[in-house]
């Protein structure tokens, strides 16, 4: 990506959608953390791909300090939040510091995933969590330009696709299956929480009816059957243990 774009003028066209998002799903990531952390008054927490930091803020009240990390300085911190400017690949923080880091919805877009999740694993302490959200590649519906099947298509085809949608230039972003993001984090001990939110969604996002709407289609399911159908889902929530 050109440095010297920002990330959301790249999807100024759902920007509104984008920040909406953002904004609910923090009550969401509170919830499961604070059903992580035994004391989360103490804990330290790093949000790597902050943007405009509606995450960071609204956790930085329930923790003892959350630090917003992002590539872009977002124009409208104005000192919300302790914030670090930095590429997510070589992380500007100390290793075996941090009790939990959040990526949310953010691994797809880095140029080396595995790299920000070995970056993570540096920078936890032994015991620490990531909690990880990701889109599914074989979602129908690509999720970032809401396009059919793009993310389906090899990288020079959906960024003719992009373009001829008129929704960017290039399409960059690396949305993995269910059993390469397991791959990639190998090296945590792994705890898939997808079953969970989709069988009680209302314990985890009350106060976003769109997504509980969404997830509640699927709560009546056997939990068998759920289980079978996570790979297909349209994104999962992981959380991932530096053991």
């Amino acid at each position: 990506m050109n440095p010297s774009q920002r990330f959301l003028d790249r999807f100024d066209f759902l920007r509104d959608e984008y920040l909406a998002s953002r904004r609910n799903k923090s009550g969401k990531i509170l919830r499961i953390l604070l059903r992580e952390f035994q004391n989360p008054a103490s804990a330290v927490i790093a949000d790597i791909g902050c943007s405009e930091g509606h995450i960071t803020e609204s956790l930085s009240r329930c923790f003892s300090l959350v630090v917003g990390v992002d590539i872009d300085y977002p124009s409208s911190l104005q000192g919300k939040f302790p914030f670090i400017q930095g590429d997510g690949s070589y992380l500007p923080l100390a290793s075996d510091r941090f009790d939990g880091v959040i990526i949310n919805h953010i691994l797809e877009h880095v140029a080396s995933p595995q790299s920000l999740l070995d970056e993570v694993w540096r920078v936890l302490k032994r015991g620490g969590i990531c909690y990880l959200a990701v889109p599914n590649r074989y979602w129908p519906i690509e999720p970032h330009y809401l396009l059919p099947l793009l993310s389906w298509l090899p990288r020079s085809l959906a960024s003719i696709y992009v373009r001829l949608a008129r929704r960017g230039t290039h399409y960059r972003e690396q949305l993995p299956s269910y059993w390469s993001i397991r791959r990639l984090s190998r090296r945590f001990s792994i705890q898939d929480l997808t079953p969970a939110l989709l069988k009680t969604p209302e314990l985890f996002f009350p106060d976003d009816p769109a997504l509980l709407a969404k997830a509640s289609k699927m709560k009546w399911l056997p939990e068998w059957m759920l289980k079978i159908l996570i790979p297909a889902v349209p994104s999962w929530v992981l959380i991932l243990r530096k053991t």
